[in-house]
């Protein structure tokens, strides 16, 4: 090999481990799971979003939560055979089988 190409792919290798090692941006936030998601509308689930990034504080986002809970638990409660809690999540007795 020659002294020129080794110094060429030694070059490339490094700026390609510097480039894999920086984050393209800032962090993405990992997104909650939001309660009975599946009973809202895109526009709710965005709005919900929102009100949530706009939060300060801990207390405010659990305050939104817990509104947003009352508030789905009501409208399954109108609706028969209809709950907001996922599958599997139910007590049955014991053990999983």
């Amino acid at each position: 090999m020659k002294p020129g190409f080794v110094l060429l792919l030694v070059t490339f290798l490094a700026l390609s481990a510097q480039a894999v090692a920086q984050p393209a941006g800032p962090p993405a936030e990992p997104r909650e799971l939001i309660y009975c998601a599946d009973r809202m509308t895109p526009e709710e689930r965005e709005a919900y979003r929102a009100r949530m990034r706009a939060a300060l504080t801990l207390e405010e986002r659990q305050a939104i939560r817990a509104a947003h809970r009352s508030e789905m638990q009501a409208r399954a409660a109108g609706q028969p055979g209809v709950s907001c809690e996922p599958p599997g999540r139910q007590w049955r007795g014991g053990r999983d089988k």
